[in-house]
């Protein structure tokens, strides 16, 4: 079933001691390479999308792009005649009549909004899957649809399934059995659908979620191609060098949150609980809560993270490279591990960057870069986003703050964080919409 479509990717299927299988490099792969592309069988934008996507192809609307409005139900929009064809053939026509009615329904306004993207998204499925009506679950239908009926059900901690936009009945047993079935699938296996890693729609890619499991310190991560006129695709980027033998392994979740939750999220919609060195250690290390902020003792906390982390040389800041730091990181920093300290670092980090004062801005911000720095793996995209914006503070803070510091120690600051921003996301490289992170990081470059 998967061989046609692993031909010349260098993946295999494996099985694997503990979870079902897992997918191996089957020759060295490099820094950056795309490891696999995958394409969606299915998509649905997020409400906050509608209107500003295609629903198609999901370009957003820009420039010389134009979005209509699809006649008949006047909630889909498309940026040509060719993508309004396309989805129409696909799924639309066995939708667009009911849909007004649909959304407007009780059922699915009680939903919460993750589930009405989710209840759209399984409607699609549905009519793309069988779009004769008749609701066979029988293998058989090829390609990706069979890749994703043999996924695993997750564990039973959703409903067993949601309201549906499609003509027959909601109590035709056959679309009941296969909506109940298709649904078992989502919770573990669906994707959210990021262009410079703002989420904006959900999505079903099932190789991707055949072949690769989870790890908080993974060797790779999924980027999103928007392509006119066609769906979007997935590739699987490689944050190292992954040797011949090795594992793939991509985030289920985001790698940063505290390892409470990540279990209990794992726990519960994954049905495992993890063991990667990430929350070993932080099990290990038992974080109790850091001093107040302002304090004495955060300040002596938070430079000793600074000092552990990053190579600062007057004002030029680097990374560390070192793999290593999160597993022999002295206990004395482990109160930043503890739950609520990323959160509101994060937090303040973002009101003084817009609202200043500057000063505490940058202060605040290498903190943060080192923290992410230490639980996020090598070259892993959000450490490339912080230090951007970073980059942008201190360039700001030349404009508007020039007795924080003299302008050309603030440029030299600026330059670091840029080329640390640009060595992390040249190696994720472009994703979703133009522009974006990369075009930011040029034209930054540009001015200093």
């Amino acid at each position: 079933m998967l061989e046609p479509l692993l031909a010349g990717t260098h993946i295999s299927l494996e099985k694997h001691s503990k979870a079902r299988n897992k997918g191996v490099a089957t020759a060295p792969r490099a820094t950056g390479t795309a490891l696999l592309v995958v394409p969606a069988l299915s998509t649905a934008l997020l409400q906050a999308a509608k209107g500003r996507r295609c629903d198609n192809c999901h370009r957003l609307e820009l420039g010389n792009v134009r979005l209509r409005k699809c006649t008949g139900c006047a909630s889909y929009w498309y940026c040509g005649r060719e993508c309004q064809s396309l989805q129409w053939k696909a799924h639309h026509k066995r939708i667009c009549k009911q849909y007004p009615r649909y959304t407007a329904s009780a059922e699915y306004q009680g939903l919460s909004s993750h589930d009405q993207v989710d209840a759209v998204l399984l409607s699609h499925l549905l009519a793309e899957a069988f779009p004769d009506g008749l609701y066979t679950l029988a293998a058989g239908k090829g390609g990706l649809l069979d890749i994703f009926l043999d996924l695993l059900s997750g564990p039973a901690t959703h409903p067993s399934s949601l309201p549906v936009s499609l003509g027959q009945q909601v109590t035709d047993p056959t679309l009941v059995t296969a909506a109940r079935e298709l649904y078992a699938r989502f919770g573990n296996n669906n994707f959210v659908v990021h262009s410079h890693l703002d989420s904006y729609a959900h999505g079903v890619f099932p190789l991707a979620s055949r072949l690769f499991n989870h790890s908080c310190v993974p060797n790779a991560v999924t980027r999103y191609i928007i392509t006119p006129s066609e769906a979007v695709r997935m590739e699987v980027i490689a944050l190292r060098d992954i040797a011949e033998g090795e594992e793939v392994t991509i985030p289920y979740l985001d790698p940063a949150l505290p390892v409470e939750t990540r279990q209990q999220a794992l726990r519960l919609n994954y049905g495992f609980t993890c063991t990667c060195l990430s929350c070993r250690v932080a099990q290990r290390m038992q974080p109790t809560p850091p001093p107040h902020r302002g304090s004495t003792e955060l300040d002596e906390l938070e430079d000793q993270l600074r000092r552990y982390v990053l190579d600062i040389v007057g004002t030029v800041v680097g990374l560390r490279d070192d793999p290593g730091l999160l597993e022999s990181m002295p206990e004395s920093l482990a109160p930043v591990l503890y739950e609520s300290y990323l959160p509101e670092l994060s937090e303040t980090f973002s009101k003084a960057s817009h609202d200043g004062p500057h000063a505490e801005a940058l202060s605040i911000g290498l903190t943060l870069l080192a923290l992410y720095a230490l639980v996020y793996p090598p070259n892993y995209p959000q450490i490339g986003m912080h230090a951007l914006e970073l980059a942008k503070t201190a360039w700001n803070a030349t404009v508007t703050d020039s007795e924080l510091m003299a302008p050309s120690a603030l440029e030299e600051a600026a330059k670091a964080y840029l080329s640390i921003a640009a060595h992390v996301l040249n190696i994720y490289g472009g994703e979703g919409d133009e522009g974006g992170p990369l075009a930011e990081i040029s034209v930054l470059r540009r001015m200093l």
